[in-house]
Order: structure tokens, then C-alpha cells, then sequence
């Protein structure tokens, strides 16, 4: 297997040699390689057939030597300074061809070691993304997204360091930010919080204040009580209501891989959630928009409190602070927001959402729940 230094710079004599060797060795074995990987499809890295043959052969790879030996594989992919702008394809590539040129390997048994590579690959990948790929997609896998899929602690929502442990492929972000594009511009979604049943009551001590107001100014302003009590409601009912630790069943918890998904079948089948019943199909349309946002928004707004928590500016006076302390004081220092780039977005949109409810959970159990209002026009 290659070297796992950062650099070639310093190598010892017999290792300057082994890296100057290093093309021409891989060039002698390139195109017998690449005609042998370029023959696996999804078949042999999804396991499902009825080859009796191709059963077999996967069967050797879960053996605890295999296993092993695909581990480290998959390390030196994440880890060898040669492969960092090279993608997964290039990179298993140039192994088997240093494999067959050391080890004296044929062509089947490198080829059994690159299905392998790619079946735990896939095995990560889909934990991480909530969807398995196919191998197309993982042969264009960046290199360096190789290193997150085994990190041993993968940051959770709420976190600064989220977008930059993300991991997806290509073809699955893609898909992804056209999803979100859609939900956000839903075609025939209305364009405030009304309720299908007319506009709720206010209680007394809204209604007081503005009871002498000019009947223009009252109507407004009443509107925009009204509204802003709709919106309160709706988001109590998603966070307080439906993900209650005492409500929440598990089992429904697993069954949405990510936030994405949960948000995905929330409109096509808004009628299984009781956030969303009651509703007209405008209301409910322009309601997943504003709770997709608002997740968003959500994430954003935690990580820039624990990003400033670490800043010196901030450190010791955050200690005893909850959330809302926190976000009060940064707001009057005009703390910058994070950049909601499609990065941020994509990432707190595909976290696992299991883990998402738990972390709601735990923080409405610490009185530490927040909802941001609604962002600026």
C-alpha cells in the first residue's frame, strides 16, 4: 500500500526513489485496472442477486480478515497526501495498481478488494445521507469527504462545525438543493399565516392596547397580532406538540432518515401529521415552507451562539448564559450572522432526524429552547 505522509518533502533516499518509481509503476498496471473496475456495477456493491457466484465471492468479504484489510484500505484513501484532489475512482485506481505491482495480486482478487472498498463506502454513505448510492456516484466521491464518513463524532445539529463534516455525494446534493428549492417556492402556497377556520381570538390584554387605536390602525395591527399568534401556535405544535418526549413515537423517528426526508413526507402526505391537518392546501403549502426555514434559521442561529461561546470576547461571561442570553448580548454587539450558504443549508437539512428530535427534546427538557422570529423581508 502507498504512504500516508502529508508531504514528499524530506523522504529518505530509498523513499525519494519509491516516489519517483511510484507513476511508473502505476502507469504499467493503469489499463488492465481501470478495464477490470469499470465491470462493477450496482449489482455487486448492493449485494442483490441471484449469481450464485457473485453471492459467494461477497460472502468472503465479511470475513474479520477482509474486514480489516478494507478498513485500512478506506484509511489510506481518506489519509495519503497523494489522493487529496483525487475522487474515490482515481484514487482506488492507482492502489490496485500498486497492489498488483507489490503483492503480485490477479485481476479478480483486486477486483473483489474494489467491490469491497465500494460496499463500505456505500454501507457509510448511506448512514450519513439517509439514501444509498450507486456506485457511479461513489466512484466520484471526493477523496477528502472519505476521512468525515469515519470520524468517530460527527457534530450535531446546532453545531458551527456541521456543514464542514457534512457528507454527501455529488448527484445527492444536487437532488437535495432542488427539493428545497421547490418546498421553499411551493407553487400555490399563500403568502401569510392565516388559518382555514377565520383568525383565532386575541385575549384581553392584546386586545386592550389597541382598542382605541383609529379603526385603520386597529385592523393592522390586529392582523399582525393575529398572525404572529398563528405562527407561535404552529411551531409549539410541531416542537412542543409532536416531537414532546412523552408523544414522540421512536419508530417514526426512524422512519425519516433525515430532516429532508421528514420534510418531504410532510408534503405529500401532510394529512398524517397533526401539525398540518385543518388546513387549506395554500396554508399547508406556504406552513412547510416557513418550518423548512425555520430549521434552518434554527441551526444557523445555535451555531453562531456556540461559535462566539469559544471566542475570548465571549468565554467566560457565556458560561452560566443559556441560548437566549446569549443571543440577546450578541445581538446588541451586532455579532454577525453565519452565511446561509446552500453548504449550511444542505447540512442542516440532512441530519439525521432522529438525532434532531433528541436534540430538540434535550433542549426544551434544559429550558434552553429557542425559536427565532421570523427572518427579515
Amino acid at each position: 500500500m502507498s504512504s500516508r505522509r502529508e508531504t514528499d518533502d524530506d523522504l529518505p533516499t530509498m523513499d525519494l526513489i519509491a516516489e519517483a518509481r511510484r507513476p511508473i509503476l502505476i502507469e504499467r498496471h493503469r489499463r488492465t485496472v481501470e478495464e477490470m473496475e469499470i465491470g462493477i456495477g450496482d449489482a455487486f456493491i448492493s449485494g442483490v442477486s441471484d449469481n450464485p457466484r457473485l453471492v459467494a465471492m461477497l460472502k468472503d468479504l465479511e470475513t474479520p480478515a477482509a474486514e480489516k484489510r478494507l478498513a485500512a484500505a478506506i484509511a489510506t484513501l481518506a489519509e495519503d497526501f497523494h489522493y487529496r484532489n483525487r475522487t474515490v475512482r482515481q484514487a482506488l485506481i492507482e492502489e490496485m495498481c500498486l497492489l498488483r505491482e507489490q503483492a503480485q495480486l490477479e485481476i479478480a482478487t483486486l477486483q473483489l478488494h474494489a467491490i469491497g472498498v465500494y460496499r463500505e463506502l456505500r454501507r457509510l454513505l448511506q448512514l450519513r445521507q439517509g439514501e444509498a448510492p450507486t456506485v457511479a456516484d461513489l466512484r466520484e466521491l471526493p477523496c477528502t469527504a472519505v476521512g468525515r464518513l469515519t470520524a468517530a463524532e460527527v457534530p450535531g445539529f446546532g453545531s458551527p462545525r456541521l456543514a464542514d463534516a457534512a457528507v454527501y455525494t455529488p448527484s445527492f446534493g444536487d437532488r437535495c438543493l432542488r427539493t428545497i428549492k421547490r418546498l421553499r417556492g411551493a407553487e400555490g402556497a399563500d403568502t401569510q399565516w392565516d388559518d382555514a377556520n377565520g383568525p383565532p381570538p386575541l385575549p384581553r390584554e392584546l386586545e386592550e392596547p389597541i382598542s382605541s387605536l383609529p379603526e385603520g390602525e386597529r385592523s393592522g395591527a390586529r392582523a399582525a397580532l393575529v398572525r404572529d399568534r398563528i405562527r407561535s401556535q404552529f411551531f409549539r405544535d410541531v416542537f412542543l406538540g409532536y416531537m414532546a418526549a412523552d408523544e414522540f413515537d421512536p419508530s417514526e423517528g426512524l422512519s425519516f432518515p433525515t430532516v429532508l426526508h421528514w420534510l418531504e413526507a410532510i408534503a405529500t402526505t401532510p394529512h398524517l401529521f397533526s401539525f398540518m391537518q385543518g388546513q387549506t392546501t395554500g396554508q399547508k403549502l406556504f406552513r412547510l415552507s416557513q418550518l423548512m426555514q425555520k430549521l434552518v434559521q434554527m441551526h444557523e442561529m445555535y451555531a453562531r451562539a456556540t461559535l462566539a461561546a469559544d471566542h475570548p470576547t465571549y468565554r467566560d461571561a457565556f458560561v452560566t448564559l443559556k441560548t437566549r442570553e446569549r443571543l440577546k448580548i450578541l445581538a446588541k454587539d451586532r455579532y454577525p450572522p453565519l452565511v446561509l450558504s446552500p453548504e449550511l443549508t444542505l447540512a442542516a437539512l440532512i441530519c439525521p432526524f432522529a438525532s434532531f428530535v433528541t436534540w430538540v427534546q434535550e433542549r426544551v427538557a434544559g429550558s434552553d429552547f429557542v425559536v427565532p422570529p421570523d427572518a427579515r423581508r
